[in-house]
């Protein structure tokens, strides 16, 4: 026998040709306007609330989250609380992961089971995984029998794994039916998808052995057996596998869509590229805002919570800078008797600096992106080492034009710099590179610390570099 499962899936362009209806109607072409954030801010204050719900009532699920998510948080609220019920369960999904939070908070339990009833089970479960267990058990007790299960399984998964991500609303038929059988479950069933545009074929065990696109199954003779249309060259996602390995896998062979199957082999969801899609935007937002210490959806939260997830990247780097520090000191009495040492030394440093953070970035970008491998390690160390032995030869030459300028009396300092710049640089090119490789390979995402131990490294490096050939060789 069939397994059957739902999902409603808005193709593009249905999507744009609403969002666009809704635009028009509301006299502006792109997304939420002036006028009506001011009109929306004006409602609140007045507390008119039959003028505000005249306001969003045309608005589609897209602008209206648009509009919460430009509203400050105590407006967000107000206007939660004033629309209540009216707002479309489909909103919901579309907002940014921390304003969906706060819009929640605002909401009674009732309100949430409602909600959650109208959605998919991996939208519901979205929601609920930043709930804490007590009311994200009560809340699950209340949905649909069937929504129940499904978000209770997917909530069993380990948080950025494919199980979290997945959808449980997707097409499935027996492999060995004909054609014709298959056309004909498709015109009877009352259960299908509004819009669907693969069906996912399985064995009598329910382990899937391919797939087959609509228009390839219109085509086909009624009596061909499915196994002999379909493609049969699918690579099935373990419910296990990391989110980051997911959109990667995506990306590598192309897909639309792909099947996840438990530690048995059996079927039980499927991720959609919509889903990879905020997958790869979350991870790639999170790695930028971590090698600057700052978190995704900070636009959204109150000054307080910002300055408590900024505080410890702070205190680190603080750390990192007194080392640095440290190792002026132990040369105070260098710079005591040539000053011109204390003007040049953070030249050093910030070039160090700069240059790190160069490989750096690339370096992060391309292990979150799998492009950096055990197979082409040491080919890219190399690489690094080559370009920064080529940047500290050009800078070092500039800087020893630039100091000899500067300070022509002291011909020998200008060598000192020019040797620190040179190698500073090559130092700072590896450390961009060796350093978020040893993180990686301690399990500790080298987004999050990699630039503290940078900035240590280069900082400190040139310091110590400079000074201690000022040292040995001007006494």
């Amino acid at each position: 026998m069939s397994k059957r499962f739902k999902r409603d899936l808005l193709p593009k362009s249905k999507i744009l040709k609403k969002k666009k209806k809704s635009q028009e109607n509301q006299g502006y072409k792109f997304g939420i306007g002036p006028k009506i954030i001011n009109s929306v801010n004006i409602a609140l204050r007045e507390d008119d609330k039959l003028h505000l719900c005249k306001i969003v009532e045309g608005l589609s699920e897209y602008d209206l989250a648009d509009l919460i998510e430009a509203l400050d948080l105590a407006s967000r609220k107000k206007l939660i609380e004033i629309l209540g019920d009216k707002i479309n369960p489909e909103v919901f999904p579309e907002l940014n992961d921390v304003v969906q939070e706060q819009v929640i908070e605002t909401l009674d339990e009732p309100q949430i089971v409602k909600i959650a009833n109208e959605l998919d089970s991996d939208e519901v479960v979205e929601i609920l995984e930043h709930m804490d267990e007590s009311e994200q058990k009560n809340i699950i007790q209340q949905l649909d029998p069937e929504l129940q299960y499904q978000v209770q399984s997917s909530l069993g998964y380990p948080e950025d794994s494919a199980g979290r991500i997945m959808s449980r609303e997707f097409v499935s038929i027996p492999d060995w039916w004909t054609v014709k059988e298959a056309k004909a479950y498709l015109l009877k069933s009352e259960e299908l998808p509004e819009n669907f545009y693969e069906i996912f074929l399985t064995d009598d065990k329910f382990r899937p052995t391919g797939q087959i696109a609509l228009d390839k199954l219109l085509r086909a003779k009624p009596s061909q057996k499915l196994f002999d249309v379909m493609d049969g060259e699918i690579v099935p996602i373990d419910v296990m596998t990391d989110q980051e390995e997911v959109a990667h896998m995506f990306r590598e062979y192309g897909w639309m869509s792909a099947m996840v199957v438990d530690n048995r082999g059996h079927l039980v969801g499927v991720i959609l590229i919509d889903d990879v899609v905020d997958v790869i935007h979350e991870e790639a937002s999170e790695d930028i805002m971590h090698l600057s210490g700052a978190e995704e959806g900070d636009v959204y939260k109150p000054v307080f919570s910002i300055f408590k997830s900024r505080v410890l990247w702070l205190i680190t780097n603080l750390a990192a800078t007194i080392v640095a520090a440290s190792v002026v000191k132990e040369f105070q009495d260098v710079i005591a008797q040539i000053s011109i040492l204390a003007v040049l030394m953070p030249i050093v440093a910030s070039m160090g600096g700069t240059t790190g953070n160069q490989t750096l970035a690339v370096v992060v970008r391309a292990l979150a992106t799998k492009e950096l491998t055990s197979r082409n390690t040491l080919r890219m160390i190399a690489k690094e080492f080559a370009v920064g032995l080529c940047n500290g030869v050009l800078f070092a030459g500039l800087i020893w034009l630039i100091t000899h300028f500067w300070f022509p009396e002291h011909a020998v300092i200008s060598v000192i710099i020019a040797i620190a710049m040179l190698l500073n640089l090559t130092i700072a090119s590896l450390a961009g590179i060796l350093v978020p490789l040893a993180l990686n390979r301690l399990k500790v995402d080298p987004a999050i610390s990699s630039g503290v131990f940078l900035i240590a490294i280069t900082d400190s490096g040139g310091f110590f570099v400079f000074l201690g050939l000022a040292k040995l060789m001007l006494f």
